[in-house]
C-alpha cells in the first residue's frame, strides 16, 4: 500500500483488518457505510490526494443532498458516523506510514437543529400496559413486564437465558443481545447472538421482588434455554416487535414503540426522586452518566415544575 493506492483499496484493507477487533454489527455497520458513501465518492481516489478541503466539501453534500433516495440531506449524526469510517480509515493508512496525519481538527460539521424527543408512555398508559399484562400473563407478555422494570433493550431482552437470572440474588445479568445483521456485500441477513455493544453495556441489574415472582414461573432448570421461548433458540427482535405490535393493538392499548419502553422505564425512574442517576445510567448501560442525562434530563417537565414549585416560599 502506498499513497497511490486507491481508496477502496485502503478501506476495505481496514475493515478486514478491524474485523476480529470489533462488534459484528459494528463491522456490519462499517461495512455499510462504506459501500453505500465512502467508496461512490473516494474509491478511486489515491489516499494520498484526499485532503481536509474535499472532506469538507463531502460534509456539505452529505447535509444537502447526501440521502440515497436523493430526497435532500442527512442528519448531522448520521454524518458524523460517515466521517467517522473516512477518519479511521485514513489514519490507519497514516499508522501504516503511508499518508500523513490530516489535521481533523479543521473539519467542521453543520450546527444540529434536530430536536430529539424522548417518546414515553404517560403514567395512565403504562398501568394500562401493565394490568392487561397481567390479565394474559404468558412468557413473552412478562417479558415485557421485565422491560418495563429494568430498561433491557429488545436485543438483551431476546438474549436472556435462565442462567442470567438469579432468582435467590433478584438479579439480571446482561451478557449477550440477539441481532440480525444485514450483510451488505453478499445482500443476506443473518442472526447473531454474541456480546452487548460496549462494556458498559454488559451489567447485573437488581430487579423489584415482585417482578422476581413473575419471572419465576416460567423459569426452567436448563441454564441455556432463553427466557423468551423456553427453548435453547431464542427469538429475534425483529419477531418480538410484532408480537408486541400485535398484543397493543388487539388489546386498544396505546401505541408505542418497543424501544420506548425503555424510554419509559427510564423517565419513571427519574421521576423518583430517590432514583439517583448514577444508578440509572449504570442499570441502562450508559456509557457515562452525563449520556443519561443528555437523553432523559429534560423528559420531566412534571419534576421541573415540582421544582419551581419550591420557589413559592419565597414569594
Amino acid at each position: 500500500m502506498t499513497e497511490n493506492t486507491q481508496y477502496k483499496t485502503l478501506v476495505n484493507t481496514w475493515l478486514k483488518s478491524k474485523q476480529a477487533m470489533i462488534t459484528a454489527s459494528t463491522h456490519a455497520n462499517f461495512v455499510l457505510i462504506a459501500e453505500n458513501h465512502l467508496i461512490p465518492q473516494f474509491g478511486r481516489r489515491k489516499i494520498g490526494s484526499i485532503t481536509e478541503s474535499d472532506i469538507q466539501k463531502y460534509i456539505l453534500y452529505l447535509y444537502n443532498d447526501g440521502r440515497l433516495d436523493n430526497s435532500g440531506g442527512l442528519t448531522v449524526k448520521t454524518i458524523r458516523d460517515i466521517i467517522l469510517v473516512l477518519r479511521l480509515s485514513l489514519t490507519y493508512a497514516y499508522k501504516e506510514k503511508v499518508i500523513p496525519l490530516l489535521n481533523w481538527d479543521m473539519i467542521e460539521y453543520p450546527k444540529d437543529t434536530g430536536i430529539r424527543k424522548v417518546v414515553s408512555l404517560s403514567k395512565d398508559d403504562e398501568q394500562k400496559l401493565i394490568q392487561c399484562i397481567y390479565l394474559h400473563m404468558n412468557r413473552k407478555t412478562a417479558g415485557v413486564l421485565i422491560a418495563l422494570m429494568t430498561g433491557l433493550r429488545i436485543g438483551e431482552l431476546c438474549g436472556l437465558k435462565m442462567g442470567d437470572i438469579s432468582l435467590a440474588a433478584n438479579t439480571i445479568s446482561v451478557t449477550r443481545t440477539v441481532q440480525r445483521i444485514y450483510d451488505k456485500r453478499k445482500g443476506t441477513t443473518y442472526i447473531h447472538v454474541g456480546p452487548p455493544k460496549t462494556k458498559s453495556s454488559v451489567r447485573i441489574i437488581p430487579i423489584p421482588s415482585l417482578l422476581g415472582n413473575i419471572i419465576k414461573k416460567y423459569m426452567t432448570d436448563n441454564p441455556n434455554q432463553y427466557f423468551l421461548t423456553g427453548k435453547t433458540k431464542p427469538t429475534e427482535p425483529r419477531t418480538y416487535r410484532q408480537f408486541f405490535a400485535r398484543f397493543i393493538k388487539k388489546y386498544g392499548l396505546k401505541k408505542v414503540k418497543f424501544h420506548e419502553i425503555r424510554h419509559t422505564f427510564a423517565v419513571r425512574a427519574i421521576e423518583i426522586p430517590e432514583f439517583d442517576i448514577k444508578s440509572l445510567s449504570e442499570i441502562l448501560g450508559h456509557k457515562n452518566v452525563s449520556f443519561t442525562l443528555n437523553v432523559y434530563g429534560s423528559a420531566n417537565l412534571q419534576q421541573k415544575i415540582k421544582c419551581m414549585n419550591l420557589l413559592n416560599d419565597l414569594l
